[in-house]
């Protein structure tokens, strides 16, 4: 069977995973200005009272803490690091992209850049209820609260903000080609290039919100609440299949995403699961807890090598491509940024969203781990 080295696993452990303050694995680690990185715990008791600053211990920058030390960034890196130590314990860490193989896999993200999308004329507080990527990495977003549809560059500049009547304010957006739909109540519109509004199709049943996602280019797939089924219709409206899932009923399908097997991943609001399942309906997988606690899932995504990653109770899960859980990807359960909907792109970038539309972008950069007999 294969084993990790232990020696090399000692000495990661004590070069990169241990406080330099208090010499133990690091709680929640968080990265100072001058890139040296310390528990949250450390840093509170360092903190000076009325002055608001930091001294870091090793080369003595002095660092202006704004609020409380948990508004310090969390170093990711470590945070993973950390992560498939504890997997390795367990004996869980397996490769998440051939399963087989001699290698473990592991999957950090580092924050990137973050950004606000909240607009000076914005007449109500934002509401971003949709998010969604072209494939040139630009990002959508519906603000159901102002009636607006807005897209961004992955810097934050605003490319166009299209304004939609409150009698059709967007719900769920999604990206099918280069033109971008979006739904309200019980219709489907697309916004053509020259942002003229459109309506294409009266969607079935009388649910209050209707998720979407796109495939390829070819349809866009609509998640259809109680009945458990999504309906497939093509960039001009017409309904080209209705996907239901073999022997599933009783739940009720929220968010959804479409990988590029033409499987789909539907969340289940109402038996709090992420269920996988093919387009003929053949279930794959249905995951239904994510370690200890409650599993409430909500928006989910999949990246350009079809991992899962779902927004469940203050953090965002890692699901293979078959929907069994992997791990907690990032948790931010001591950040004041609770994640609300996720989309990934084909850059390898994960994009999240609260529900003011503060935008966080993650890379998510890929470690392969050498195993030896």
């Amino acid at each position: 069977m294969a084993t990790a080295d232990p020696q090399l696993s000692e000495m990661i452990e004590e070069e990169f995973l241990k406080c330099k303050i208090c010499f133990e694995l690091y709680k929640s680690p968080r990265i100072l200005p001058c890139l040296h990185s310390y528990c949250e715990q450390c840093l509170a008791k360092m903190l000076e009272k009325g002055k608001g600053t930091i001294c870091c211990p090793e080369c003595r920058t002095k660092i202006h803490v704004q609020g409380n030390v948990s508004n310090i960034k969390t170093n990711f890196y470590i945070k993973g690091l950390l992560d498939l130590f504890e997997s390795k314990r367990n004996k869980d860490a397996v490769c998440s992209v051939c399963q087989s193989c001699s290698d473990t896999f592991i999957q950090l993200p580092t924050l990137v850049r973050s950004f606000d999308t909240e607009d000076a004329d914005d007449e109500f507080d934002q509401n971003i209820t949709g998010i969604a990527n072209f494939e040139n990495g630009d990002i959508v977003i519906a603000d159901e609260s102002n009636s607006i549809v807005k897209e961004f560059r992955q810097n934050g500049k605003t490319v166009v903000d299209t304004s939609v009547s409150e009698e059709c304010c967007p719900c769920s957006v999604t990206v099918c080609g280069d033109t971008v739909y979006f739904s309200s109540t019980t219709k489907l519109y697309k916004i053509t290039g020259d942002s003229d509004i459109i309506q294409i199709n009266n969607l079935r049943g009388s649910q209050t919100s209707y998720p979407i996602a796109s495939y390829k280019g070819k349809y866009i797939a609509v998640s259809e609440g109680a009945a458990c089924t999504l309906s497939l219709y093509d960039p001009k409206g017409s309904l080209v299949d209705r996907v239901k899932p073999h022997g599933y009923h009783g739940g009720k399908f929220m968010f959804l995403a479409v990988n590029s097997r033409e499987e789909f991943i539907v969340t289940d609001s109402a038996k709090k699961c992420i269920v996988v399942f093919t387009k003929t309906g053949e279930i794959i997988n249905v995951c239904s807890s994510a370690g200890s606690g409650k599993f409430v899932p909500f928006s989910v995504c999949v990246d350009h090598r079809d991992n899962i990653y779902a927004v469940e109770s203050g953090r965002i899960i890692q699901l293979s491509p078959k929907g069994e859980f992997q791990r907690v990807f990032v948790d931010f359960k001591d950040e004041t940024f609770r994640p609300k909907l996720i989309t990934a792109d084909a850059f390898g970038h994960l994009i999240v969203t609260d529900k003011e539309g503060s935008i966080r972008l993650y890379k998510i950069k890929t470690f392969s781990i050498r195993m030896i007999e």
